[in-house]
């Protein structure tokens, strides 16, 4: 079971300082190819900030996941799970409006899933 925990901590620190870099060197390339508008990610001036303030948080999160000795990580793991959850939460509301394509209503549901899950799993251990 602590095996289990520990490759969740750590698989989950490094997938969040993995996409948190290419966010943060692409923010307007990953919005397009998680499938935001065209549009929207050529014109719009706000959106490489609001992708970079994202990417930062990412690396942040992910970096404190692998630093941290497994039984004190347990608490951020949590968090970082909601977060996660939070933000394919949030796509598919932008889905709802018209914002985002379907393949990221689709990618940000099974985000949304596995977030959702991890964080039930490691909450009643």
């Amino acid at each position: 079971m602590a095996r289990d925990w520990d490759v969740t901590r750590k698989t989950v620190g490094t997938l969040s300082i993995w996409v948190g870099t290419a966010a943060l060197f692409a923010p307007r390339a990953l919005p397009r190819l998680l499938g935001a508008a065209e549009r929207a990610t050529r014109t719009d001036v706000l959106l490489p900030l609001l992708v970079r303030l994202a990417a930062a948080r990412n690396i942040a999160m992910g970096a404190a996941l692998l630093v941290t000795p497994a039984p004190q990580a347990r608490r951020t793991t949590e968090v970082t799970l909601l977060l996660t959850a939070l933000d394919a939460a949030a796509v598919l509301a932008a889905r709802r409006g018209g914002e985002v394509a379907p393949r990221s209503a689709v990618t940000s549901l099974v985000v949304l899933g596995t977030a959702a899950a991890g964080a039930v799993r490691w909450h009643r251990r």
